[in-house]
């Protein structure tokens, strides 16, 4: 359950939102050794962002739960983890190409509340 918001949570909020708004941000895949970085802030205005490893991290763990629907939700984190952790950063974009390679666009959000 969400916690209730605060004014001053709604404030940083907008301000998040506001600053998306500005641009100078990029989509790029971040290489970073064997640190799995999620997004960099360089210091001059510009941020990037690296979508691949949070995709890669949710496609594995839903692929998990297709071939595993068994497996505690507790499981299949644990496992997601232990596998990501393992993929170069060559496989994490191989797996990612894969994926939007195959994965269809839809125009509507699944609601999973109606299950």
């Amino acid at each position: 359950m969400r916690r209730k918001r605060t004014a001053r949570d709604f404030a940083l909020i907008g301000r998040v939102f506001a600053e998306v708004g500005r641009g100078r941000i990029t989509a790029t895949f971040i290489k970073d050794g064997h640190d799995f970085t999620d997004g960099y802030y360089n210091g001059s205005g510009h941020i990037y962002v690296n979508e691949d490893h949070q995709t890669a991290d949710t496609v594995i763990h839903e692929c998990l739960h297709r071939m595993h629907p068994s497996w505690s939700e507790a499981y299949v984190r644990r496992t997601t983890s232990y596998l990501r952790h393992r993929l170069t950063d060559e496989e994490v974009m191989a797996l990612v190409a894969e994926y939007r390679k195959r994965a269809r666009k839809r125009r509507t959000p699944v609601n999973i509340e109606d299950r």
